[in-house]
């Protein structure tokens, strides 16, 4: 495990000036490609980081007896140990983030102070847990980042109810200063969302654990420390009978077991390209979302890529004119969410799913995986009222199943298909 390196305070003033950036972009995530370039910080170059003593010292928005060092600490090392990135933080007395627009102030700064330029970020969404703005050269290089920590809302380290997790919180905007976007997987920290503790009534610390999508996603980036470990590529195109591109489709792979190892989206020529895929077979679906919420989903087929590869699959034709299914949530003990759900190896769970107008007469659900077993016996119509119909029914994780995510296909008799992709999270 490489060590996150801690530089005394005294030398804050030398090792945090950088270039000026080109541009800005500040966002609950931040696009991996803006404008079509890649963004990341400069290769071989350890990235340096600022603690707001804000963070460190006692405040009302983070609960008395947290271990924040030790959160700090294991969150910078959980993508340390996943690619070939090196942090050094230091502690600093500045509180603020850069205001937003064609440079910053150098420092790479995390904060959670109440000043009213970090108040100002939070204004779109005053219940979103933290944002990250990150700065940028003409190059696609990311000159500053900056973690503001939502300072009118509660964390803790020790999953007290209806906090957020401050080491998860932490853990996901990290991958937004590497330069990661949100991911679609639901049970990847770098998820779009994920719930405070309490959730399903668990306190789930799941998020502070990168998934393989998570990892794949950054060693596209920065590679792996080791070279034999990292890196294939698959790539391909969803176009339109007449054409055009499907754009914002969900491309995932899973290998042989149904985990998911990788993601994407499909940029606006309907192209896409999943890397820092470790070598394996995969098996590869695509899903698109209407305004509604409905999916169209697809299978790309199988392939098998080796250390090194980058394979281009042929263009897929894609017809959008298909019957659709609104399937948008998963969840357990009588509540739904957009987060995964976890499931204990050797154990059964009752999993809601939510959409519109599912009727369990026609319904068929599966998942991803041979170990994660669905109970075709147990399906049940719930009421939830008015605007999302609810559907209840058995799964058995078996004792074979591995630590992973995986993912729920849901097909409707009349050939609708739709999938909540790595919904279930085995831990």
């Amino acid at each position: 495990m490489k060590q996150v390196r801690y530089i005394l305070a005294s030398l804050l003033i030398a090792i945090f000036a950088t270039g000026s950036a080109f541009a800005s972009s500040s966002m609950g995530g931040v696009p991996t490609r803006f404008g079509g370039q890649i963004l990341k910080w400069r290769e071989s170059t350890a990235i340096r980081i600022a603690i707001s003593a804000s963070v460190l010292q006692p405040n009302s928005n983070i609960k008395f007896d947290s271990d924040v060092m030790s959160a700090i600490n294991r969150s910078f090392e959980a993508w340390q140990d996943a690619a070939d990135v090196e942090f050094q933080w230091a502690v600093s007395d500045r509180t603020n983030v850069s205001p937003s627009g064609v440079s910053g102030d150098g420092v790479s700064l995390i904060t959670i102070a109440p000043t009213a330029e970090n108040a100002l970020l939070f204004a779109p969404d005053p219940n979103e847990a933290a944002r990250t703005r990150v700065f940028f050269n003409s190059r696609g290089n990311i000159t500053e980042a900056d973690i503001v920590l939502n300072p009118y809302q509660q964390f803790s380290t020790d999953g007290t109810f209806g906090t957020f997790d401050f080491e998860s919180t932490l853990t996901h905007e990290i991958g937004h200063l590497l330069g990661l976007s949100h991911s679609s997987v639901m049970s990847s920290t770098m998820a779009r969302s994920f719930p405070k503790n309490g959730l399903f009534g668990l306190a789930d610390l799941g998020f502070r654990t990168l998934d393989e999508t998570d990892i794949s996603a950054v060693r596209e980036l920065y590679g792996a420390d080791d070279d034999d470990l990292c890196c294939a590529s698959i790539g391909g195109k969803l176009v339109q009978p007449n054409g055009r591109g499907v754009r914002g489709a969900e491309v995932w792979a899973q290998d042989a077991v149904g985990q998911v190892l990788g993601s994407a989206e499909t940029a606006a020529d309907g192209s896409f390209t999943i890397a820092g895929l470790p070598t394996t077979d995969y098996q590869l679906f695509w899903q698109g979302t209407d305004g509604t919420g409905a999916s169209l989903l697809g299978d790309l087929g199988r392939s098998r890529v080796e250390n090194g590869d980058e394979l281009v699959l042929e263009e897929t034709r894609v017809f959008l004119r298909r019957p659709r299914l609104a399937l948008n949530y998963i969840g357990i003990n009588g509540q739904l969410s957009d987060s995964a759900v976890t499931l204990a190896a050797g154990q059964e769970q009752t999993i809601y799913i939510g959409g519109k107008d599912l009727d369990p007469s026609e319904l068929n659900i599966e998942s991803s995986s041979p170990f994660i077993k669905v109970d075709p016996l147990s399906f049940s119509l719930q009421d939830f009222g008015d605007g999302v119909s609810v559907v209840t029914f058995r799964v058995l994780a078996e004792t074979g199943v591995t630590r992973g995510a995986y993912t729920l296909f849901v097909s409707r008799s009349d050939g609708a298909r739709a999938a909540l992709v790595g919904a279930l999270s085995v831990e």
